[in-house]
């Protein structure tokens, strides 16, 4: 990484992410001491297993006096039923959440609140090294460079390892998709479908499609689970239709839409997740150049002055 430089621009970015890190920091805390500060009881309305296009399945409830639905883990959603009450918190006026989202927001909010204030620490130990103070002073300057070097490291391995975890849950839904060893197809029946718009505020979109979709597995048990699909798949298939759908046979809840045609296929290829991805491919690969090509210099360097020596 080259060097930053003393100016103002530099100043006003190191700021900004101060002032950035300094208010999350205090969103995180503000959330984790008062999201228990309404605990209810409420009666479930439904539950339903939630399965992505390329993650593992989660397990959702929706419950009365709440708009959004909450998680639960695999244990809860197989011991509650529709009809049963649930404790939890109100996090608003009408969202309920549980202790699973509770537990997962503040598990996302670490590795953000890390990396921010990685960000701090190498700009602001980049723009010390500059200043004059440091540079004649070679303890500190020892001390500010360490701190620089270990923080970048820090930053770059929490990058690598969070873009290999991802990999990793992706390849192996993946596998599971392309399995058929493990693999039952039923026929399912559509309840209902949901989709989301996003628009950034450029004017593009990006749009996500789910089915609610019941079916039977071998022994006779009902499930219900909300799929995501591509649009193709979505606008295919009509309320009360029946779509053919592939179920793990030691997860039942990891489900799979049994595409007929590549245009219910190609669309999976073309969202966030898979430019995220691509996008975090690229970035390694040129690390991973830069890094070959320095010390391919410093070998040249090193051999040059061997040799003048």
């Amino acid at each position: 990484m080259g060097e930053i430089p003393t100016n103002s621009k530099s100043i006003f970015v190191l700021i900004t992410f101060l002032f950035i890190t300094i208010g999350f920091t205090w969103l995180y805390i503000d959330f984790s001491s008062t999201i228990k500060d309404e605990p209810v009881e409420e009666t479930i309305e439904l539950k339903y297993s939630k399965k992505g296009l390329y993650l593992y399945p989660r397990y959702e409830i929706l419950v009365s006096n709440s708009d959004r639905p909450s998680t639960v883990s695999k244990e809860q959603f197989e011991s509650i039923e529709a009809g049963d009450t649930i404790s939890g918190y109100m996090k608003t006026e009408d969202t309920f959440v549980t202790e699973k989202d509770i537990q997962f927001e503040k598990l996302l909010g670490i590795p953000i609140l890390i990396a921010l204030y990685l960000v701090v620490f190498i700009f602001g130990a980049g723009l010390l090294k500059n200043t004059t103070f440091i540079k004649n002073k070679l303890s500190y300057k020892n001390i500010v460079q360490k701190i620089f070097m270990t923080s970048l490291l820090t930053l770059l391995g929490l990058y690598l390892l969070t873009g290999l975890i991802l990999i990793a849950l992706i390849t192996t839904n993946i596998f599971h998709k392309i399995n058929p060893w493990n693999q039952t197809e039923v026929t399912a029946t559509v309840l209902g479908g949901d989709y989301n718009e996003t628009r950034s505020q450029r004017g593009a979109s990006y749009t996500t499609y789910e089915l609610f979709l019941h079916f039977q597995d071998q022994e006779g048990n009902d499930y219900i689970t909300k799929k995501a699909v591509t649009s193709t798949t979505y606008n295919k298939y009509d309320l009360g239709e029946s779509i053919p759908l592939i179920y793990r046979n030691n997860n039942a809840d990891d489900t799979f839409i049994a595409t007929k045609s590549a245009n219910e296929i190609w669309p999976a290829f073309l969202n966030l997740y898979t430019f995220f991805i691509g996008f975090y491919l690229v970035s390694v690969f040129a690390m991973i150049r830069g890094w070959r090509k320095k010390k391919k210099r410093q070998q040249e360097k090193d051999t040059a002055l061997h040799n003048t020596i």
